[in-house]
């Protein structure tokens, strides 16, 4: 008796233990990923491969526990396609042979097979997490050579899939009858066919844009209601919202943005879901109910669409719906007496009524399109200076002058859809209108400074943003006068449109394409050679390296030269040398030659600086020159230096009774001195001293000042 309770109780506690031990049923699965290899084992949804990676799926094994059933499947596979269904466990794909999964099926099979459904979704290339599917249905993509770089996978009980709100997030939309959306749109020249409720409009990644889009609701619910959408279209922007079944868009302007939403009752009860797919950027994340899909001011166009009617809150939507280039530019002005201003953009950079000129510029685009920015200044006593690009400087710092003029340009992908406007204010006339795309704008040869700029980036195909007739004001030649916008006549050194002019003081034209040229000595004192090159229109000098002698006597040193040499040497001021010579033989010539042969020597002159023989002497002969000059210059050019030339006053080169007055000396370089409004020497000549009575800041005597060609 005892024997057959224990014996009862003993099968009791087993059948406890199995009945305990019974677990649910559940679907495990294993990914081979690219450079990683078997990923872990997850299960029940959680999910196998990576996001954000780029890595592709390879291979997969799949298992079922705790069910009477098997699980099934056959995967896609690059270069191969279609493999052969395997089951329980067992490899689909490839290892090894770097292929990607393109697309899967999963099915289940067996005794319990029809009391569990099985759902899966993938994360494709281009595309994100695709809709879940079931039962043997399709995942991924095939003909298109898109990767599947992740996979989820859940076992479901058929009586409750209506529990697990991720499935149902797209199952909803799908299973809802009473209201849909169909659409259609002009592509490749022709409206499409309607697809409907999520199907997929256009092909992505075939660049033929959706130009036309209409959107048609199918409403049999007792829900009053419409649906609206309106596109945003370069240049113009976003258009006006339509109703259902109107065409939206126009041919020949790509779609780049759309936004839908539905109105009254329908939009308490459902939202409208919608994703675009967008040249270069792919598939973007769903937005609902008026978002924003698409980009805008990339001026990429949409080629596929998907739109869907739901639930509230019947399916997640991402972060990543829309993309924008806020395209605008940014500029500072260095201003007379302020300095630097803050950036601005759409305003006014500088000052107006305040008489301060601009001294220089910078000017930055901000896009996320290529985009560079090109701008040059007329710079008073500079001329037009070289384009500079994308924050840098143009103009001049600390150096007093003022600019005249501005051209500026866009070069890259944002000129193909911009054009960059401009408009400065100048001094005595007030604000010009709009210049464009490195046009003029401000004056040159009129004595006028900018004082303020305005700039702006418009879409091509938009109106200007003002008035563009009188963008640049400028003088006019009348024979060999110029005459300002003012009605002035131009004097001294003078740059108009990128060439500096002399004109006397009359208002004459003496030389185009001219240098202004001082000489100095140490009747000039200690020189502030910063100040002669920053703030003067000073294009070089010629320095007295010393003086010579009448027979046996010594050369002397300039005792202001090693000062001078090393400062246009340090500033790179373009130079030559002289002597002031007196030699009365021709022993005292070659001793001058020697003298300045190794004080260039000495100071590293190079061998092409022009030497200047000053011959103004006037109680050496003639024939005495004739003797001392070519032996000065002989001795010069055998020792490399060809670059030799004489100094004298007009009446003795030109005169009956001139000490330079000789076939040979007048065939040398000649600086010719005379102190006229024109230079009256008939013959050749390349510098023309006409003043000895200048003033040039920085030297504070007075200086000579020449005209060199």
């Amino acid at each position: 008796m005892y024997k057959k309770i224990i014996l009862i109780l003993c099968l009791s506690f087993i059948f406890c233990i199995n009945v305990n031990a019974q677990e649910n049923p559940s679907i495990e699965y294993q990914a081979h990923l690219q450079d990683k290899g078997w990923h872990n084992i997850v299960e029940n949804g959680q999910m196998a491969g990576t996001t954000g990676e780029s890595r592709r799926l390879e291979t997969i094994k799949i298992n079922i526990k705790n069910l009477n059933a098997n699980v099934e499947y056959q995967s896609h596979v690059q270069n191969i396609g279609w493999m052969d269904w395997v089951k329980n466990g067992e490899e689909s794909g490839t290892t090894g042979k770097a292929l990607r999964l393109e697309a899967i099926k999963i099915k289940l099979t067996g005794e319990d097979s029809n009391k569990y459904d099985i759902y899966y979704r993938t994360h494709v290339q281009n595309i994100g997490w695709m809709s879940w599917v079931k039962n043997g249905e399709e995942s991924g993509t095939t003909g298109k050579s898109f990767r599947i770089e992740a996979i989820e996978i859940k076992l479901v009980e058929k009586e409750n899939i209506k529990t697990d709100k991720n499935i149902q997030d797209n199952k909803n939309i799908q299973d809802n009858k009473n209201i849909s959306v169909k659409y259609k749109s002009y592509i490749n020249g022709d409206f499409s066919s309607y697809v409907s409720d999520g199907e997929t409009l256009g092909l992505p990644d075939s660049n033929r844009p959706i130009e036309k889009l209409n959107i048609n609701l199918q409403n049999n619910t007792n829900y009053k209601g419409n649906i609206e959408y309106s596109a945003y279209i370069n240049p113009s922007g976003w258009t006006e919202y339509v109703n259902s079944n109107t065409d939206l868009g126009e041919i020949g302007k790509n779609i780049e943005a759309i936004k839908i939403r539905l109105t009254d009752e329908l939009e308490k009860n459902y939202d409208i879901y919608y994703r675009v797919h967008v040249q270069n950027f792919g598939w973007l994340d769903y937005t609902k109910n008026d978002g924003i899909s698409g980009t805008i001011d990339y001026f990429k166009l949409i080629d596929a669409i998907e739109i869907k009617i739901g639930d509230k809150d019947s399916m997640n939507v991402g972060n990543n719906a829309y993309k924008e280039s806020n395209n605008y530019i940014e500029y500072s002005s260095n201003v007379q007496n302020i300095g630097w201003q803050n950036y601005i953009k759409d305003g006014i950079s500088g000052t107006t009524g305040e008489s301060l000129r601009l001294e220089a510029i910078k000017i930055k685009v901000n896009s996320n399109l290529d985009s560079v920015v090109k701008y040059q200044t007329y710079v008073e006593g500079i001329g037009w200076q070289n384009y500079v690009k994308s924050d840098e400087i143009s103009g001049t710092n600390g150096l007093s002058k003022k600019i005249e003029a501005i051209s500026i340009n866009l070069e890259g992908t944002l000129s193909n859809y911009y054009d960059i406007y401009y408009r400065t204010h100048i001094s005595d006339i007030g604000w010009l209108d709009w210049a464009k795309n490195g046009e003029k704008s401000g004056s040159i040869g009129s004595e006028t400074r900018i004082e303020a700029i305005e700039i702006k980036l418009v879409k091509k195909g938009l109106n200007p943003p003002g008035d563009t007739s009188k963008i640049f004001v400028t003088g006019s030649w009348n024979n060999n006068e110029y005459i300002t916008y003012f009605g002035n006549k131009v004097t001294g050194f003078k740059f108009i449109d990128g060439i500096k002019y002399y004109f006397n003081n009359e208002g004459t034209m003496i030389g185009k394409n001219v240098k202004k040229v001082v000489d100095v000595s140490s009747w000039q004192g200690k020189i502030d050679w910063d100040t002669v090159k920053n703030n003067t229109d000073v294009d070089g000098a010629i320095l007295r390296v010393g003086w010579g002698m009448s027979y046996n006597d010594e050369a002397g040193t300039d005792s202001t030269f090693d000062y001078n040499i090393k400062a246009v040497q340090r500033l790179n001021i373009p130079y030559g040398i002289y002597i002031y010579a007196y030699a009365k033989c021709e022993s005292a010539a070659e001793k001058e030659a020697k003298f300045v042969v190794d004080m260039m020597k000495k100071y590293n002159i190079p061998s092409d600086t022009f030497v200047w023989y000053d011959a103004e002497i006037s109680s050496i002969s003639l024939s005495t020159y004739n003797t001392v000059i070519p032996k000065f210059i002989n001795y010069m050019y055998n020792n490399g230096y060809r670059n030799v030339g004489v100094y004298g006053s007009l009446n003795n080169f030109i005169s009956s009774s001139g000490n330079l007055n000789s076939t040979t000396i007048r065939s040398y370089p000649l600086w010719v001195a005379q102190y006229y409004k024109k230079i009256q020497y008939p013959g050749e000549y390349i510098g023309w001293q006409f003043t000895s009575d200048g003033y040039v800041d920085g030297i504070n005597t007075r200086v000579d000042i020449s005209m060199f060609y």
